[in-house]
């Protein structure tokens, strides 16, 4: 500390990464995301399209390609198959998700700076937040037996649900 900073403490991060490193992640994702898509049964020109989608997401992040790039997969399992794969369909969850949080950053950071990794810290906890209990919810869904449900069960479920979105609705009133 010093006179001239006025007290404050600084300190040194170093060179970070570059921020194409961001744009590039965004590749190699949507290149798992492809991979998942051609174990599933997903055809050649689908996995070309989706391809070329990923490449225009990744130079430009900002642009309709992102959201074409999470939704195009689910749409392509649809068509794909007639009984989707659930490790492929848990899989997409997750890779769709890291998309989608990569996307945002690097439509936010320019080319030419550079990203400290610490930066990324918060976002990857926010991550992995959201996606442990999703996931621990799609375990849960598939344990559950199939067939028929009896009709009070399905009442009380719609009023559980009901429930649920007017309590995130009370709560985000109140801290906003």
């Amino acid at each position: 500390m010093n006179a001239q900073d006025g007290g404050a403490v600084r300190v040194e991060l170093g060179a970070g990464l570059p921020a194409w490193v961001l744009r590039a992640s965004i590749g190699v994702v949507g290149g798992a995301v492809a991979a998942v898509l051609a174990a599933n049964g997903v055809e050649w020109p689908a996995l070309a399209l989706y391809g070329a989608l990923v490449v225009v997401a990744a130079a430009i992040p900002a642009s309709a390609a992102v959201a074409l790039i999470i939704g195009y997969p689910a749409a392509a399992m649809v068509v794909a198959t007639d009984e989707p794969s659930w490790p492929g369909v848990f899989a997409l969850v997750v890779l769709l998700h890291l998309l989608h949080v990569l996307s945002a950053y690097a439509a936010l950071v320019p080319v030419g700076s550079r990203v400290h990794p610490d930066a990324l810290r918060a976002p990857a906890k926010r991550f992995a937040a959201v996606q442990l209990p999703v996931l621990a919810l799609g375990v849960v869904l598939l344990l559950l037996p199939g067939g028929r449900t009896d009709a009070a069960v399905e009442v009380v479920g719609l009023v559980c649900a009901v429930g649920l979105v007017v309590g995130t609705v009370l709560l985000m009133r109140r801290k906003g």
